[in-house]
């Protein structure tokens, strides 16, 4: 399920894919880019995050996932083949291409799309349509652009107020904001700089896509555009603004799942463990403003191949206990935010059940093709965080507000008959409990890795990969493997580029 489409000095080639539930059908004709619904085919084609696998390794690099040693080959073999990433090396975007894995060279694949909405843009006022038709595709393909950079300077760029970081010396990423400019050539931009143009990029897909009716949530709106703005502003701790666009994005949405009305039990048997509730499910969930994304990034991820045959060993990567042991017993999400699966005790002839992976995409029956969403939960996160740096520096009604946020987000998701309101009155103290419940909520989503950047939290690996030795690292605030290497692909071909220390 891929549409394919080959970018020209003169023309389009259009091939058709099967993505009928993803977004709209292609033409299957060679055509040159004359009309708006030209342009919008290629941007469906070039420009959307439809079947790419961007960073597979994401999960692999947090404390949401642990190491689980196995003296037998399979095992042996799957930590192998994710250690380099597990342990932060700098070799990692070498080393895991050469071990097969898919998704690894999001450098590349961000650049790609990148182009892919520069062409658009480039094109957009030499074709005919209607200007509602252009608004529409010229705000997607600003909203893309700035959400791919957005993740690219997260990568690849110091956190932006983050210890021993100056955005305005640090180096980010290259900015290329046309078709006719390679990136080969282009020196890296400061990390402010591109903020700078996610920001401007965001502003005006919002005042764009704001006119533009969502055809369907496979098409970032003015509540996507907006959400992301509330995260951009986060990072820059701009708390005004960030509350100020989450307030947008709620506008637009401001709908939660209660997680009481889905049915769950604990796994009880290997057939008949609960399929996780698809939460990023565009076509499922109340809460997406839009989908993106397949579940390739799931199916090429660390979960590692385990012990074939009748035995049931742990993965060889898995929800770590740290991320697992915060969930209250009658938190909801505690089920439904995870697939299971069974490790049997010889000894005992017991079989336990421990979480395997977050998997809100879609179920053990059912998959589903985005992998990924932006959703209303995250604005009522970003907005209670920067309501509590408020009220850290004095503001009492943000301490009000925040837990508001936070008491109605929570009441979603404990059981009903449990749930009692929060009321930690110390900011402090009710930062490190937000820090945990958006841990808990956005787990698996490609959040937990920034927020670690940003926030200035340690985190600590140990693998085993023989019977006789443990490899343990720990990287602190500050550390250079918060920022990720550039891949040596990118830096042979582009002279210009200065690697990350």
């Amino acid at each position: 399920m891929k549409k394919y489409i080959s970018l020209g000095l003169l023309s389009f080639t259009l091939i058709l894919g099967s993505c009928k539930k993803f977004l709209e059908e292609s033409n299957q004709n060679l055509l040159r880019p004359s009309t708006a619904s030209d342009l919008a085919q290629t941007l469906l084609g070039e420009g959307f995050p439809l079947t790419d696998r961007f960073h597979t390794y994401m999960d692999v690099i947090t404390d949401d996932v642990e190491a689980n040693y196995l003296n037998d080959p399979f095992q042996i073999a799957a930590l192998s083949r994710w250690s380099s990433a597990f342990l932060w090396k700098k070799t990692m975007f070498e080393d895991m291409p050469v071990s097969g894995i898919p998704g690894s060279d999001s450098y590349t694949t961000y650049y790609a799309r990148i182009k892919g909405c520069n062409v658009v843009l480039d094109y957009l006022d030499k074709v005919s349509g209607t200007a509602a038709e252009k608004a529409k595709i010229k705000g997607e393909a600003l909203f893309l652009r700035g959400f791919y950079y957005f993740n690219l300077v997260n990568l690849y760029g110091k956190a932006y107020a983050a210890n021993g970081s100056n955005p305005e010396t640090d180096l980010g990423v290259p900015l290329v904001l046309s078709s006719d400019v390679t990136r080969d050539l282009i020196k890296r931009a400061t990390v402010a700089q591109v903020y700078s143009q996610v920001e401007k990029d965001l502003l005006d897909a919002h005042a764009l896509l704001g006119t533009s009716p969502v055809s369907n949530v496979y098409h970032p709106g003015a509540g996507a555009a907006c959400l992301l703005l509330s995260r951009v502003y986060l990072y820059e701790k701009q708390w005004d603004k960030s509350i100020d666009y989450a307030t947008r994005a709620l506008a637009v949405k401001s709908s939660l799942k209660n997680l009481n009305e889905v049915a769950a039990n604990p796994p009880s048997g290997f057939n008949e463990a609960s399929p996780a509730y698809q939460m990023v499910n565009a076509l499922v969930s109340p809460e997406v403003y839009w989908g993106y994304g397949f579940d390739g990034d799931y199916s090429g991820a660390a979960l590692g191949a385990g012990v074939p045959g009748v035995l049931f060993e742990k993965g060889a990567f898995t929800v770590s206990a740290a991320l697992s042991d915060s969930y209250e017993t009658d938190d909801r999400r505690n089920v439904l935010y995870f697939s299971f699966a069974g490790q049997y005790n010889q000894n005992t002839g017991v079989l336990t059940w421990y979480k395997y992976y977050g998997f809100k995409y879609g179920s053990l029956t059912a998959i589903i093709q985005n992998s990924k969403a932006l959703r209303v939960s995250e604005a009522y996160l970003n907005r209670a965080e920067a309501n509590i740096q408020k009220a850290l520096a004095g503001s009492v009604q943000g301490l009000g507000e925040a837990l508001a946020d936070l008491n109605l987000l929570r009441s979603k998701r404990i059981t009903t008959a449990k749930f009692q309101n929060i009321n930690i009155t110390d900011p402090a103290a009710l930062f490190e409990f937000y820090k945990a419940e958006r841990r808990r909520e956005l787990c698996f989503e490609d959040q937990r890795w920034f927020d670690l950047r940003r926030w200035n939290l340690p985190v600590s690996h140990s693998i085993q990969l023989s019977a006789t030795g443990t490899d343990t690292k720990t990287i602190s605030a500050g550390d250079s493997e918060f920022t990720l290497q550039i891949p040596q692909t990118a830096m042979r071909a582009n002279a210009e580029l200065v690697q990350n220390p």
